[in-house]
Order: C-alpha cells, then sequence, then structure tokens
C-alpha cells in the first residue's frame, strides 16, 4: 500500500509540521506501507527529500534537497529532469499544521485528486481553523464557550471597549493560527493594543476574549475506527505561565516536542471528565471528523465551568501520545486512521450519472431548454 506523507507548508508551524511528519514515518509499518515523503516548501513547491528522516536536512533557508512531485488523479508525479515517474497514491497522511495545510484547502485539492487522506474534510477543517467560527459552532451543538469579540484592523477602539466592558486581563489570538504563534495577555489598554499589533502581524483578523485568571488546561482527543469514536484518555500539561507559549510546547528541554511537563492521565473530578470525554465525541460526530483530533478545554478553577477552547484537526504528533494507555500505540493509530480515510474515499468515490448533455445535445429545441432558473 503506497501512503504519502505530507508535511511542512507555509504556515508559521511548518518546522512543528516537519517534526511531526518525521515521527509519523517512524511509526508506519514498513513491512504494510511503500512510503512517499512529500515535503512542502515555503513557497508552496513539492518535493520527494532525500534522508526525509533526518532533521538536519530541513534546516537553513532551502527546501530540502529531492525530486519535485506534483499529485495528479490518484497519483504522485516525481519528475527526475525529462522524466516522469507516476505512483498509485493508496493514501495521504496528512501532517500539514495550520495554513492550507490545516484549513481544508489541501483536504480540498486532494478530493479533486481522487486520493484520501487522514484528516477531517473541508468543513470541519476550515471550521476548526478559525477561532470565531469554531466557537459559533461549539456553542451551537452545546458546547460552553469563552464570549470573545472578533476585531479587524482599524478596529482598537471598539477592542479597547470590549476589554474594559468584559473586565482585565484579556487574551488576545490571532483569529487562524495555532501553535500559541501571536497570543498574549494583556492587563490593560496599553497592553493590549501592544499585543493586538503583534496578533496583527500574523492575521488580519484577531479574537479577544476574557482570560481566565486561575484555571486548569485538559486535552482530549478522539479517533474514528470502523464507524466508533475511540476517547482518549485526558491530558494536564504543567506550566506556570499564564499559557503555554510556542517556546513551552517545542522548544523547552532540549527541543524535545511536548517537552512540557504533563500529568497523563489527568486528575479531575469524574463530573468534568464526562463532560470533557462526551463534548469532544459530539463535535467530533456531529462535525463528521475522522482522523485524530485534539480538543483543547479550559477549566475556571474560581466558577468550576469548563470551556471547549479550541480542537486541532491536525494535532502535533497526530495526538498518538494521548491513545498510550488505551493500547494504542503509534503504529496502530497511523493504521487506523489509513483505514478509516480509505473507507471514506470508496464511498466518496461514488457518482451519479444522467442523459442531462445527451438530450440537451440531440433532443428538440423545445424538449431541451435548461435554464439556471430551473436547475
Amino acid at each position: 500500500m503506497n501512503i504519502a506523507v505530507i508535511y511542512g507548508g507555509t504556515s508559521c508551524e511548518r518546522d512543528v509540521s516537519v517534526i511531526t511528519g518525521i515521527q509519523a514515518m517512524g511509526m508506519l509499518d514498513r513491512f504494510k506501507y511503500e512510503i512517499y515523503p512529500v515535503h512542502i516548501g515555503e513557497n508552496g513547491d513539492m518535493r520527494l527529500p532525500m534522508n526525509a528522516q533526518s532533521v538536519r536536512s530541513y534546516i537553513g533557508e532551502h527546501a530540502p534537497a529531492g525530486a519535485p512531485v506534483h499529485f495528479e488523479k490518484n497519483e504522485l508525479c516525481v519528475r527526475k529532469g525529462l522524466k516522469r515517474k507516476r505512483i498509485h497514491i493508496d493514501c495521504a497522511l496528512l501532517c500539514t499544521h495550520g495554513g492550507v495545510g490545516e484549513n481544508g484547502a489541501l483536504q480540498g485539492f486532494l478530493e479533486m485528486c481522487g486520493i484520501p487522506y487522514t484528516s477531517p474534510g473541508v468543513e470541519p477543517s476550515a471550521i476548526c481553523m478559525n477561532k470565531i467560527t469554531s466557537k459559533n459552532v461549539f456553542l451551537g451543538l452545546g458546547a460552553n464557550v469563552l464570549p470573545a469579540a472578533k476585531v479587524v484592523k482599524e478596529g482598537e477602539e471598539e477592542a479597547v471597549e470590549y476589554a474594559k466592558k468584559c473586565g482585565y486581563p484579556v487574551i488576545v489570538k490571532p483569529a487562524r493560527q495555532g501553535s500559541s504563534i501571536g497570543i498574549d495577555v494583556a492587563n490593560n489598554a496599553e497592553e493590549l493594543l501592544a499585543a493586538m499589533s503583534v496578533a496583527f502581524e500574523f492575521d488580519d483578523v484577531i479574537v479577544i476574549e476574557r482570560a481566565l485568571r486561575d484555571f486548569t488546561e485538559i486535552n482530549c482527543a478522539c479517533v474514528k475506527s470502523r464507524g466508533e469514536i475511540i476517547i482518549s484518555s485526558l491530558e494536564r500539561p504543567v506550566c506556570w505561565k499564564e499559557f503555554l507559549t510556542f517556546e513551552d510546547k517545542y522548544l523547552s528541554k532540549g527541543g524535545k516536542i511536548r517537552a512540557s511537563s504533563r500529568e497523563f492521565p489527568a486528575k479531575i473530578s469524574s463530573d468534568k471528565e464526562k463532560y470533557i470525554k462526551s463534548t469532544s465525541a459530539a463535535v467530533y460526530s456531529e462535525l463528521n471528523m475522522k482522523g485524530a483530533v485534539r480538543f483543547d478545554y479550559l477549566i475556571d478553577n474560581e466558577s468550576g465551568a469548563v470551556y471547549l477552547n479550541e480542537a486541532n484537526t491536525i494535532p502535533g504528533s497526530l495526538a498518538s501520545y494521548l491513545f498510550t494507555d488505551k493500547g494504542i500505540d503509534g503504529s496502530r493509530l497511523m493504521d487506523i486512521m489509513i483505514e478509516e480515510a480509505m473507507a471514506e474515499g470508496v464511498a466518496r468515490g461514488k457518482t451519479f450519472s444522467s442523459d442531462i448533455l445527451k438530450a440537451y445535445g440531440t433532443g428538440s429545441a423545445n424538449a431541451c431548454k435548461i435554464s439556471a432558473r430551473n436547475i
């Protein structure tokens, strides 16, 4: 079975994506799969890199050396000089974080190419990538979310008024970024304007919401296997700061991904655990997701309220570390995601044929009047 592992990309999370891609290649069973690493460069070009599993290959300004590739119908086309090699691809394992790799654009492209893929589809990917849109959808599905304001450039006055109304501190986030990039906490109007200036460097739409003073962060992942949703145990990342920064997540303790200390399984009350697991499964099901999706929650330690903060449709390390105590190691998780992607791909491949064009081309003018009005 031929698997294209797609990673890298043009987003700010490109480096994290490279690490996830390398990890995924290491978890795939090489007796079951023929692995084709597809690295997306910072300029959007795709290559089949040499030394794909060496982090050193990706360090520096230039894309890793390797043959240029592109996808066509069910195939990966490898270009070597004037020669082209076509490889049938059974499934694409997506390790792309942020940007067009996670917002549904790559997913839509792969659907056009007829290639099954392991992440949620176009619609849930687009919804979850936008922090404003996802809040509204989660709220509509019955989940608790923190109220927030959408702010565009030139909307500084409205932002200051909103922060004054909801009360400081507030947290400022780019609407369509991940890995805590561009996020900061503001304790007054001066800090708010400074935080907004940074956030606008990463997105032209930002989110402002009340920052919890005393909270616990909890992560929960779901993956679908043969139609059944498997819910992971809960994780509590541990950090002394107000929120986990990019450095906390990826650059601490020698640069090991997920290096920040954690409590696993998280020690929280049974009612909160039940709420988090049931909410995660409900959102996963209602949005018709597939693949491993990580849901991040905030527990307000003062009020006891539990809020769904965001859903990561292609989480770091593909959330493989959250399923280990369920008897699902990384290799088995890759199998599950590929099996489910291919099953859905077969269903999506069904087509419908009609005789409209034949009738329109051969029938009489009176019998074949078709307009946008009656289609």
